[in-house]
């Protein structure tokens, strides 16, 4: 089996209708020099207050990119009581974001506050409401009424996990987005046609160190495509008894924020644009290149005018790898 046939999505005449299911935070992010030390002051040299949040910056990234991006997740109370949430909504209508949300009264949506230093990394203090974590969606079936496919994260499994069983139901692909959930045998995790870890979530779920041993530990033949993403380096891969690798591309980081987000949102796309999970990972690989250029959080994600351009100046080693989604200077999956 070559990797053109391993892990097909189907292909839908139209720019894809993909929903995403999960977080939505509002982040304050500050860009220093340094993190300070403790009880001392330290001046930031640029400051954004953004949406944010897995489902939210993948749909951001899904919609800049020429996908038709839903969300569906829990936020606070309506009705004027969590204006955080209410930010939220206005935000993503603004990126031409249909929202879905189940607004949870005596609660207010998530709210972030975070440190990018100068070499791009990140550390986040987060707010999140518990009633939250156990908000349930309360239509699973017609939410997956007309999309091509979901995306999920793994923040709130009691509202995603069956919103991606009804999706499984009607055959479209699920893609989730794995950052913490520590247990292979989860109905979430299950659920899911195309399962992309972070390192650390990988880690997690399987007690192993090595990434492509901990990949290797959950191919289980159930046909799932399998995916580990670990910053700078290489994506890993695995699916139908095969397994390889996916190269990055080397940028100057500014910011990481929502890079991980970022990518599989593109990744989703891709997925149900060229079909296969392989060239997918490629195509995400750029588009979260550009993002780690940019500061901003998930609203540095770049619109496909932009990946056409980055991809067009890569030359030497990367030029094979950009090659693959140019011609004449257009993308092509």
């Amino acid at each position: 089996m070559g990797t053109d046939e391993v892990n097909r999505a189907p292909r839908p005449p139209h720019p894809p209708r993909i929903l995403c299911v999960g977080i939505a935070v509002l982040d304050h992010v500050f860009q220093v020099e340094a993190y300070p030390e403790r009880d001392c002051k330290t001046t930031a040299r640029g400051f954004v207050s953004v949406i944010g949040g897995g489902a939210v910056n993948a749909a951001i990234a899904i919609a800049r990119l020429g996908g038709v991006a839903r969300f569906a997740g829990p936020l606070g109370g309506a009705g004027g009581a969590d204006p955080i949430g209410d930010r939220i909504l206005a935000d993503l209508t603004s990126e031409g974001i249909a929202c879905d949300c189940l607004r949870v009264d005596n609660t207010i949506s998530p709210v972030s506050a975070v440190l990018v230093d100068a070499q791009g990394g990140r550390t986040i203090a987060h707010h999140r409401d518990s009633d939250l974590r156990v908000a349930k969606a309360v239509d699973p079936d017609r939410l997956v009424t007309g999309i091509d496919g979901v995306l999920a994260d793994d923040h709130y499994p009691e509202f995603a996990t069956p919103v991606c069983m009804a999706a499984r139901r009607r055959g479209l692909p699920v893609v989730l987005d794995i950052e913490k959930l520590a247990s292979p045998d989860h109905p979430l995790l299950t659920a899911a046609t195309h399962r992309v870890f972070s390192r650390a979530g990988l880690s997690a779920t399987t007690g192993e160190g090595d990434p492509a041993t901990g990949l290797l530990r959950l191919e289980n033949g159930d046909g799932a495509f399998l995916a580990v993403t670990d910053g700078a380096g290489p994506v890993l891969w695995r699916a139908g008894g095969m397994g390889g690798e996916v190269p990055t591309f080397a940028v100057e980081a500014i910011d990481t924020l929502a890079a991980g987000d970022v990518f599989h949102g593109a990744f989703a796309l891709a997925l149900l644009e060229a079909g296969d999970g392989v060239r997918a990972l490629r195509f995400a690989a750029a588009v979260a290149a550009i993002k780690c250029t940019r500061f901003g959080g998930g609203a540095a994600a770049p619109t496909r005018a932009e990946l056409e351009r980055f991809l067009c100046s890569k030359s030497g080693e990367e030029l094979d790898f950009a090659e693959e989604f140019t011609s004449s200077g257009r993308l092509v999956l």
